[in-house]
């Protein structure tokens, strides 16, 4: 016979059932916990956590890790522009220095560019046009300086509209601004419209000039075609002057400027004629006129008739730096000789010291003197019309 179970005995056994429950439970708790404690404290700083309470989480994992110092604010770069005052002064950004120029003046430049095109006088119209494809640089380069084949095409409409201007006005110094858009790096014409130009139509409209004779005898002698060098140097030895008309085209485009144009406006209105191609004196006279080549009685005669024009007439800097360098090869006379010498050397630090892009442009570099130092500059180019006066009137005193 079966003993009865009693009540007691029973809820003693649900009491130990419960409890035995209760420890697995929180086994089972544990053992899942476990594995998104050890990901939580092995997450890199700045990461989303993987468990809750982050903040001590991340201070364990920071144990011993000095904290980053917050990055130092760039101090805010403020130029002397000359008259230019209030915020204006200060730099947008990462602007260099030419770029905070570009922008303070755009709206007068602008301006200044559209009253050349708008212009009844076709010189005017002239230098609006070349205006439009022009890039300005602030490092002085010279033509001779471009690399064939990397110069972006010539085919442009302001060309095609300069090329036609050039040949129905008959304007010597417009058909040189032309023939400066559309020279290549050999001296001849790029293709496309600029092909309706040549150097001997420019010497056929303006026969008293030897500057483009100068520059035939630079392609013939390129080309080998001595022949034709001895008739082009013949030509421009008896020209008498020698002028590209940079100077002449430069205060026409200067003398657009509004009367109250402040020292900034005019330097980067000047910084973009000059970066107009220009057709001066060429470097190829160097090497028509060599040691060797002045041996002959008359290709001395002939590199001495077109250094003593550049000597008294020449109107850039190019034009005196190449005949300061002519006379000391052909033998000029002492004082003659030294008087060029003199001026080129004046010449060349008046670049360097006022002009505002003869230099990288570098605050330490740059300041109101310069500017108004350039300001000058235009101004007497202005008035005369002469690149190499303007120089020579800026440039400090021979001691």
């Amino acid at each position: 016979m079966k003993a009865e179970r009693t009540p007691g005995r029973t809820w003693r056994w649900i009491a130990v059932a419960i409890v035995l429950l209760t420890c697995l439970l929180t086994v089972i708790f544990l053992v899942r916990r476990a594995p998104q404690q050890h990901l939580a404290i092995r997450t890199e700083p700045g990461s989303a956590p993987l468990q809750a309470n982050p903040p001590r989480v991340q201070a364990h994992a920071n144990v011993g890790v000095p904290p980053s110092p917050a990055p130092t604010p760039a101090p805010p770069v403020i130029d002397d522009l000359c008259g230019v005052k209030g915020p204006d002064r200060m730099r947008a950004g990462n602007e260099t220095l030419d770029q905070h120029m570009a922008r303070l003046t755009q709206r007068a430049i602008r301006r200044w560019k559209e009253a050349l095109a708008a212009s009844e006088d076709p010189r005017r119209q002239a230098i609006g046009l070349a205006l439009i494809d022009t890039k300005p640089d602030p490092h002085i380069t010279t033509p001779e300086e471009r690399v064939p084949g990397n110069e972006p095409s010539k085919d442009t409409p302001a060309n095609n509209e300069l090329v036609l201007l050039a040949t129905e006005s008959g304007d010597p110094a417009i058909y040189s601004l032309a023939i400066g858009q559309c020279r290549d790096a050999t001296n001849d014409m790029a293709s496309g419209p600029c092909q309706g130009l040549s150097w001997e139509q420019w010497a056929d409209i303006d026969p008293d000039d030897g500057m483009p004779w100068l520059w035939i005898a630079a392609k013939a002698d390129h080309a080998g075609d001595q022949q034709r060098v001895e008739e082009a140097l013949a030509k421009a030895s008896t020209a008498p002057r020698i002028d590209g008309y940079s100077s002449t085209l430069s205060a026409v485009a200067l003398g657009a400027l509004p009367g109250d144009s402040a020292p900034l406006e005019k330097a980067v209105a000047g910084a973009d004629v000059t970066s107009i191609p220009a057709v001066g004196t060429p470097f190829a006279i160097m090497s028509l006129c060599s040691a060797t080549a002045i041996q002959q009685t008359r290709r001395k005669q002939e590199c001495s008739a077109i250094a003593a024009t550049l000597a008294k007439q020449g109107s850039m800097l190019i034009d005196l730096v190449m005949a300061s360098s002519l006379a000391d090869r052909l033998g000029f006379p002492p004082e003659t000789r030294a008087v060029l010498s003199a001026e080129a050397k004046r010449a060349r630090a008046a670049v360097s010291k006022s002009f505002p892009w003869s230099f990288p442009l570098e605050a330490s570099k740059f300041g109101c003197d310069t500017l108004l130092a350039y300001d000058r500059f235009v101004d007497v180019l202005r008035a005369d019309g002469n690149e190499r006066a303007a120089l020579l009137a800026i440039a400090a005193p021979v001691r």
